[in-house]
């Protein structure tokens, strides 16, 4: 075959003898193309370096094979899991992701959304940014891209939800410093607007008044999700009129930088203050931070977002579906469970 500057479906069917719908199908492993015809099209495909005009067929097809995939912050090792496990079932698929950091940016978020319906993409994992509303969702709703909404949910969305149940994790992290005889008990982070933020915040509260302990406003720190803002705001923590002597941290990298803090103060983990964060992050297991926390399941959250996202392309009249995972306990040394006597 002549070697062409644009090589089409056709020049690649005329030289194999087959139609252009058995090398399109081929090309998509369809399971309507007898496995030898589909080998024997795609080591052409191979051979000449033809390069598949997805934008094209997705103008027939009405699918371009691509997925949106909107996190808020890709750096933090939480999502991090979610997205890796969401993108392998994706890949599986034979969907190729598009990934946007929002950056906690509205703007940012709108962006990616218009971009995604512009170029005819199949669907949407979104874990919105803080302050999303319906409003900034109605392009998807009137455009019905199918969308599973990953962590964070938005009220009256009425899209499908995939997320952690919140609340309960904090609760269980509070309940286990009490359990260990902490009376003064620090909440450090989270952003007071988000969702999972304040969820977290009211399973720590919730532990508190339910084991008779009082609420107390200034043991609540604001700051970043990240271990350098928590060992800023450290000294505050340990400065309040009868200190903790315990922290929990809205996240591992919370608890982290507590961690940090304290070592840098001249103060051990477990002994003096004893820290706990929630998330289960790869970090957390290590040897010099040993972090007690709450196991978050990532992994499933992202597998089942990608399968709530393929249920909907294929029944996108099914009523919304919403998974919430529960999380459990893990006991390391930073509490100073194990220190205790």
């Amino acid at each position: 075959m002549v070697q062409k500057k644009h090589l089409t479906l056709k020049d690649i069917a005329q030289d194999l003898g087959v139609s252009t719908a058995t090398v399109s199908l081929s090309i998509n492993n369809s399971p309507l193309v007898a496995e030898k015809t589909r080998l024997l099209v795609q080591a052409k495909i191979k051979e000449v370096g033809y390069v598949y005009n997805r934008r094209a067929a997705s103008l027939i097809t009405g699918k371009s094979g691509m997925v949106g995939l909107a996190i808020h912050d890709f750096t933090n090792p939480y999502f991090t899991e979610v997205c890796a496990s969401a993108e392998k079932m994706l890949a599986q698929e034979g969907r190729m992701s598009l990934l946007c950091n929002s950056y906690e940016s509205l703007g940012q978020q709108e962006r990616f959304i218009n971009a995604l319906i512009e170029h005819n993409s199949d669907g949407l994992l979104l874990c919105p940014v803080v302050g999303t509303s319906l409003e900034q969702l109605q392009p998807l709703i009137t455009r019905g891209l199918p969308t599973v909404l990953v962590t964070r949910d938005v009220d009256g969305s009425n899209m499908d939800f995939v997320g952690n149940d919140e609340r309960y994790s904090l609760h269980l992290a509070t309940r286990h410093l009490i359990n260990l005889g902490h009376k003064r008990i620090a909440f450090i982070g989270g952003h007071i607007d988000a969702k999972a933020a304040k969820e977290r915040r009211l399973g720590y509260t919730d532990a508190l008044r339910l084991n008779g302990l009082v609420v107390d406003e200034g043991l609540m720190f604001d700051c970043e999700n990240n271990s350098d803002a928590a060992e800023r705001v450290l000294p505050q923590v340990l400065n309040v009129d009868s200190p903790p002597t315990a922290i929990v941290g809205f996240s591992d990298l919370i608890a982290l930088g507590a961690i940090s803090g304290l070592i840098s103060m001249g103060l051990e983990p477990g002994k003096d203050v004893a820290v706990i964060g929630c998330d289960n992050i790869s970090e957390s297991r290590r040897h010099y931070s040993q972090l007690t926390t709450v196991n978050v399941q990532k992994s499933k959250i992202g597998e089942m977002a990608a399968s709530f996202l393929f249920q909907r392309l294929l029944d996108p009249s099914m009523p919304p579906r919403r998974t919430i995972f529960e999380s459990e306990l893990i006991v390391r040394r930073s509490c100073g469970a194990y220190l205790r006597t």
